[in-house]
């Protein structure tokens, strides 16, 4: 019997060391893509069931980055395929028009803001069997508050009063205050609804398990994941794949060998220069699923970008254009320049006219902040990431007619988090878009929200946030976001390079969804 790991419709994936073996053979890049397991075991020994046994398995193989963490709460953003799959949200995105749509939710409402009643699908199940009932959505929340987490919705969650559950599929939660996008909050990646019966302190980092449309078979962490569909799923006729083999890869050219050699089907976040390269090619296709942004953040709290005058010199000294060009695109929807965290597709969104490239101005302005013969700034980035090598040497090549002279500081994306993001300077990092703006202001521009990378804290911008969370009138509300972007034009700490999220699939994958919550809705596709 042959395995034909070139084709698109495979065999079932063998288990325990057959499953740890593909991914040595995948990761040492074997262009050779079959094995022959007849003639060296017999079929028991080998773990393949024939097709007579077990018939043709639609399998989708994915290379992702290797995460850190993967338990909701503490997930930094990386392997979203795995937790995608794996776990659900009381609220989704359609990735096609942009609505908010029913999941483990059905209904949501709150007449005032304060007060919010969800109604909950009933015969839902988790992968251990046990059904799904307010109580977990209870504990997911409560979840939010644990000092031991560390959970990176805390902040968001704070003005939860109480949480009642009347009965099995109703909850009902009280706020302190009003907050009418409240219910956007369920779309983030971190709140993904768990088992209140689960220990996912213990097991969340090898054994995830959630209400998902795939469920683990099999990992290895930090190296591989099988999954398999989930045969008791909510949502009939889900998942069309009938398993997921996901590979944690190192890098993205290790990602993109096994793409080209037919070894796995679906490579996430690649570069420009890759995307180039793929375009036009037989047997693959660059899907361009939303925007994300690459912010330039700008460390307020400490020298030289404690002084607003050093933030505006550097902010004079850049060219929009150049930077698009940079980023192999153009200045058109797919590569925008924003001096505010609000990306322009958003609704919120104030358009503001850029203050144009001016060199003498931005030498005025540094002379007045005591840089007369200009200054050296270390700028940190994840080398392997997309766009932050070019956007890096982007800005040195920018700034330095004006005076200044940017140190550049390249690391592997885990090692920039670990030990460089949250404390540099200067630094450049990858964000997705929140879809309610204020989630996104929470977290990294508020006074101690536990992303805010650049250090902000403006009691102007404090308060601007906190009336915009609680504000029920739209057109109010509109208005602080107005006033908030224009604080952030004249002395904000962030420059907002919008760039396209760019995946790199097989022509035989179809129906690839991922809307701009970033998780990866895997239980559309299929292959062909």
């Amino acid at each position: 019997m042959i395995w034909n790991l070139g084709i698109m419709k495979v065999k079932k994936l063998s288990k325990g060391e057959n499953m740890k073996k593909l991914l040595i053979l995948a990761m040492c890049f074997l262009i050779v893509t079959t094995l022959i397991f007849s003639g060296c075991t017999t079929e028991e020994e080998s773990g393949v069931e024939t097709g007579e046994e077990a018939g043709e398995k639609m399998v989708i193989r994915v290379a992702e980055q290797v995460p850190n963490l993967i338990t909701p709460g503490a997930w930094d953003g990386q392997a979203f395929s795995l937790n995608s799959s794996i776990y659900d949200y009381l609220i989704e995105m359609d990735a096609n028009t942009g609505e908010l749509v029913p999941a483990l939710a059905t209904e949501w409402d709150s007449p005032d803001g304060k007060v919010w009643t969800i109604k909950l699908r009933e015969g839902v199940t988790f992968h251990d069997g046990t059904d799904f009932t307010a109580e977990d959505v209870k504990f997911t929340l409560e979840r939010t508050q644990d000092p031991e987490i560390g959970h990176l919705k805390e902040q968001d969650f704070q003005v939860v009063e109480s949480i009642e559950t009347p009965d099995d599929y109703t909850v009902v939660i009280t706020l302190t205050e009003g907050f009418p996008t409240f219910h956007y909050l369920f779309t983030d990646y971190n709140m993904a609804i768990l088992s209140s019966d689960y220990d996912y302190a213990m097991l969340g980092e090898s054994a995830p398990m959630g209400t998902g449309a795939f469920k683990l078979e099999e990992m290895v962490p930090k190296e591989s994941a099988l999954l398999v569909k989930n045969e008791n799923y909510w949502d009939p006729g889900l998942p069309k794949a009938d398993e997921l083999a996901i590979y944690f890869v190192p890098d993205i050219d290790s990602s993109i060998s096994l793409l080209e050699a037919g070894q796995v089907d679906i490579v996430p976040q690649i570069s420009p220069i890759i995307a180039n390269r793929f375009q036009g090619l037989d047997g693959f296709t660059i899907v361009s699923p939303y925007q994300e942004s690459r912010f330039i953040a700008l460390a307020a709290d400490r020298e030289p970008f404690n002084d607003n005058n050093v933030r505006l010199a550097f902010k004079y000294a850049m060219d929009p254009e150049f930077l698009a060009q940079a980023c192999q695109g153009v200045l058109d929807e797919s590569i925008f320049y924003n001096e505010t965290p609000i990306v322009n597709a958003l609704a919120q969104y104030k358009e503001i006219p850029f203050r144009g490239q001016d060199i003498e101005r931005s030498k005025e302005l540094l002379a007045e902040a005591g840089y007369p013969d200009g200054l050296k700034v270390e700028l940190y980035y994840a080398s392997d990431h997309p766009y932050g090598t070019d956007i890096s040497q982007a800005l040195k090549e920018l700034a330095a007619p004006a005076g200044f002279d940017l140190d550049l500081q390249g690391f592997p994306r885990d090692i920039y988090l670990s030990q460089y993001w949250m404390d540099a300077p200067m630094s450049i990092t990858g964000w997705g878009v929140r879809v309610d703006p204020s989630m996104l202001l929470m977290l990294a521009f508020r006074s101690g929200g536990p992303w805010n990378e650049s250090h902000m804290s403006d009691p102007e911008v404090d308060d601007l946030i906190d009336k915009i969370r609680s504000e029920v009138d739209s057109s109010v509300r509109q208005g602080h976001y107005d006033q908030l972007q224009e604080v952030f034009v004249e002395r904000g700490t962030v420059i907002n390079l919008q760039v396209p999220y760019l995946v790199a699939t097989s022509t035989s994958v179809k129906d690839y969804r991922q809307p701009v919550t970033m998780l990866v809705q895997l239980k559309y596709a299929t292959i062909e």
